[in-house]
């Protein structure tokens, strides 16, 4: 069963391709259950693993985690605190991966981290994302764009604050950097705002060169 882990590219599998790959096996699920048993597989949910030997380095584990948060729960795309720590935009260390979907909002917890993920509409979704490769594995994974990163939490965080103290929260409560914060994409900006309908994130915008 190692070696058919070892023919697998990605340091993720599904039960479905693993099935597959068991197909001689009288006993497929069982095996499953085995190497779940024996840690070759780390479960995150039903039908969903990381492959033990592909994220182990030495005495240290390097966990995929955007590419996870994509798969985990979809569609989504990485965002908000998780995706403003990517960038380097906050200095605080982020312990939950939030991603922005489709779907309803959702939580998971497993024993590689945290995973949570906020709704956003049809209409809102699309404008912003980007794809970056891994540094580590093969593949690669779908995060917002800075400008999108921060609406997004402007947009579910923020919605109570006028113009000062979105921009107290942002520098003072939040820390964003400010030289980041300067060098965001305005008119980008402006896009997402019109396509979330959000004076929050216009305000976000009006911000930009003036802090």
């Amino acid at each position: 069963m190692k070696n058919i882990l070892a023919l697998i590219e990605t340091p993720y599998i599904d039960a479905q391709t693993l099935l597959k790959l068991l197909d001689d096996y009288k006993k497929p699920r069982e095996a499953i259950l085995r190497m779940v048993k024996n840690e070759e597989l780390i479960r995150l949910k039903n039908g969903f693993y990381l492959i033990s030997e592909k994220i182990t380095h030495g005495s240290t584990k390097v966990i995929p985690f955007e590419q996870v948060a994509n798969l985990l729960y979809g569609p989504s795309y990485v965002s908000m605190e998780w995706a403003l720590s990517f960038y380097g935009m906050i200095p605080e260390r982020v312990h939950t991966i939030t991603s922005m979907t489709l779907g309803r909002n959702k939580d998971y917890h497993t024993s590689v981290g945290d995973f949570s993920y906020f709704s956003l509409s049809a209409e809102s979704y699309s404008i912003g994302i980007t794809q970056k490769k891994s540094p580590d594995f093969v593949g690669g994974f779908l995060i917002a764009s800075p400008e999108k990163a921060l609406a997004d939490m402007v947009f579910k965080t923020c919605k109570n604050l006028n113009k000062d103290q979105l921009k107290d929260e942002l520098l003072e409560s939040k820390r964003i950097d400010r030289e980041c914060f300067h060098n965001l994409n305005k008119d980008l900006l402006e896009e997402i705002a019109k396509s979330y309908r959000s004076k929050h994130v216009l305000y976000l915008s009006d911000l930009v060169g003036v802090l």
